[in-house]
């Protein structure tokens, strides 16, 4: 169906607002698509010395809780090393989609999982065991996300670990654009049940960076093509 396609491309955007940009930071962003509002992504974290926490919450509009019903809340906490390495420790969240409502948790060491619980469980996921170095979902926005040094946004890629899904997340080299920096990525979908509104496995987007008064770069946007016209995600004030 081209709409829940379009539906699903606009929300792989807001899944990766959703994860926590600056240190001690909160915020909130619209998801829009071809200017129609289907919610909003707030979210918040901290970080002191090594350790990170980082909240996010996706909550629809009418139009899109009536279309797919689907909303996100996740919690991770971690480490992060000197060279800004993030080793995500414990993760958790609380999802509703078409398809269920469920419960998701992992538990981490040494960038492994020791424990994953999914209720009620998927009929088909990735191994556990092919995914050591991955990251959970709010720890992979928390590390490719938050504001950060100009020369350490982009330029990299990172595998994600759902607890049902792995995804890798490849973001290419910054570019000077017109209202900022920006960086052409890939959501693909690797291993695991595919997503409840297209098969498709794999998303292309934009990021767009600006300065954010101290030295650090902070995410402003997040853009897609869809059938249906551009899903955006955009940072309030």
């Amino acid at each position: 169906m081209p709409f829940r396609r379009s539906l699903r491309a606009s929300l792989v955007a807001a899944g990766l607002a959703a994860a926590g940009p600056a240190a001690a930071d909160s915020a909130t962003y619209s998801l829009t698509l071809s200017g129609i509002p289907l919610g909003t992504v707030t979210l918040q974290s901290d970080q002191s010395g090594r350790d990170y926490v980082a909240a996010s919450k996706i909550t629809p509009n009418g139009l899109l809780s009536a279309v797919t019903g689907y909303s996100f809340d996740g919690r991770a906490r971690g480490l992060v090393d000197a060279s800004g390495k993030v080793t995500p420790l414990a993760f958790e969240a609380d999802s509703t989609s078409p398809r269920a409502t469920r419960r998701t948790e992992i538990e981490w060491r040494d960038g492994v999982p020791t424990r994953v619980s999914v209720e009620p469980p998927r009929k088909y996921a990735a191994d556990p065991d092919r995914v050591a170095g991955a990251l959970d979902p709010v720890s992979a926005g928390f590390a490719l996300l938050r504001d950060n040094a100009p020369d350490a946004i982009c330029d990299t890629s990172i595998d994600v670990f759902d607890g049902s899904r792995r995804s890798r997340l490849s973001l290419g080299r910054p570019q000077p654009g017109p209202e900022g920096v920006t960086c052409a990525g890939t959501y693909a979908r690797l291993e695991g049940e595919r997503h409840s509104f297209s098969p498709q496995a794999e998303y292309p987007f934009v990021l767009t960076f600006t300065q954010a008064g101290d030295g650090r770069m902070r995410l402003e946007r997040i853009e897609t093509q869809t059938r249906f016209g551009t899903a955006v995600v955009s940072r309030r004030g």
